[in-house]
């Protein structure tokens, strides 16, 4: 990814949806670690990219 290019809800929902099925439970704190990486790093913009991927997960976990 690009990161210095906004990004698209969709393609934070196609994230999510990949590292549920690399990561299952474990999805969530994949994608906050790779958010803490990338802030680190010095890329906010890649940070809040994986800060809405969590999202994206955590509103699939919590569908009712």
């Amino acid at each position: 990814m690009d990161s210095k290019r906004s990004f698209e809800i969709a393609e934070c929902r196609q994230a999510a949806k990949g590292l549920k099925s690399s990561w299952q439970d474990m999805a969530g704190s994949e994608a906050l670690i790779r958010a803490l990486v990338a802030e680190r790093n010095g890329d906010t913009p890649l940070a809040l990219f994986w800060t809405e991927v969590h999202r994206a997960l955590s509103q699939e976990n919590n569908a009712f």
